[in-house]
Parts: C-alpha cells; structure tokens; sequence
C-alpha cells in the first residue's frame, strides 16, 4: 500500500544532489511523510522509538527499503544512534532522522544529529517537504500527509559540514532547525501561497 500510495504522487524533487556523499539527513517529523519518500531503497538508516507507535513505524519504513534502529530521545537513544554510527562507518550511503521526534518539542532539534555528525565528521543535509493538496493531522507535529495524487514537492538545504557545526551544541541545534523551517517555508509557499504551519512566518 505504501508504495503504492508512493507511485499516485507527481513528485518534484530538489537539490537532491546534496545527498550525494555519505550524510545525515535531518527533517522534521511533522514533514516525514513527504520527505521520506525520495530516499526509498537508497541505503538510508533511521531511528524509530521503543513505543507501539514507534513499532509501526519501523514495520513502515523497513517496507521501503529503509533501516531502522529502535531508541528516542527519552529511551534507547544512545544505543540507537551507536547502531546508526556503526552502520554509517560500514558504509551506510545515509542516516535519518526527525529531530524534533518523536514527541517534541515541536520544531526543535534535539543534539542527536549533531552529535553523530561530530564523531563521523559527516555534513548534515536539511530535508522538508510539502503537497497539495494536504492533509493535516491534529497530532502534536502537525503532520502533513500527502494525499494519493496530489502534488509533492520535496526540497533539500545544502549540506551542513561537521566543522560549521563545531561550538555549542544549542547554537548547531539552532543552524539545523532554522535551515529546516526555511525549507519548509518555501516548500509551502510554492505550492499553498502560504505556510502549513502560520508560526514559520511568525517566527522569521
């Protein structure tokens, strides 16, 4: 179903060459939807949490072609994101990971990307996306679910390299997050005139 859903969807992609090379690709989860679907069988490690819920949605990327290692921010992070590093230093082409998952705080980019950045001196590549039209879920990330046959437009930042990323984490954390609000922002404005989401204007 999954894939079919996938194959109804007149997808547009961007800057995808920012992928190129081995990186972290960070989005938020409220935008994984969309965004998850242009990196199907590319190699991509991912993270999903201990719960039930984060039990689906293991079953759900393993269908595309995605790994998933089990672990959040509140339990079996540091296990989780050592099975990523492990993965990504055997050749692992990608990781994953929704950063302000998988409960929050909305839109705001927890140090596990950053920390596995350091380590493997890796870049981190910004990811969003957006549809029309769209469904939006009355969750706490405010979900955007593209409905089949609609629009997609996912987008790519330019890669974030480990260096730019030394100092304080909080001041990484906060480089990551507004990159991803700006494409994301861009992402609705193109196809929508105005954002999903009214506070990334509130807060340019």
């Amino acid at each position: 179903m999954l894939r079919g859903w996938r194959r109804t969807l007149r997808r547009t992609v961007r800057n995808r060459e920012a992928r190129s090379r081995q990186c972290i690709l960070t989005c938020w989860h409220g935008r994984l939807p969309g965004s998850v679907l242009d990196v199907v069988d590319a190699g991509m490690v991912s993270m999903a949490s201990l719960s039930s819920d984060g039990a689906l949605a293991a079953g759900a990327v393993e269908v595309l072609g995605i790994s998933p290692t089990r672990g959040s921010t509140s339990r079996g992070g540091r296990a989780a994101l050592l099975a990523m590093k492990d993965a990504l230093a055997g050749g692992a082409p990608l990781a994953g990971l929704t950063v302000d998952g998988p409960r929050g705080p909305w839109r705001q980019t927890h140090p596990g990307a950053i920390s596995l950045a350091r380590k493997l001196d890796l870049p981190v590549v910004p990811i969003s996306s957006s549809s029309r039209p769209a469904w939006l879920l009355r969750s706490w990330d405010r979900m955007v679910v593209p409905p089949p046959f609609s629009r997609l437009l996912i987008l790519y930042g330019d890669p974030i390299p480990a260096s730019a990323l030394a100092g304080e984490v909080e001041d990484a954390c906060r480089r990551v997050s507004s990159e991803i609000d700006r494409l994301t922002l861009e992402a609705d404005l193109e196809l929508h005139g105005r954002p999903l989401w009214p506070e990334l204007t509130k807060e340019e």
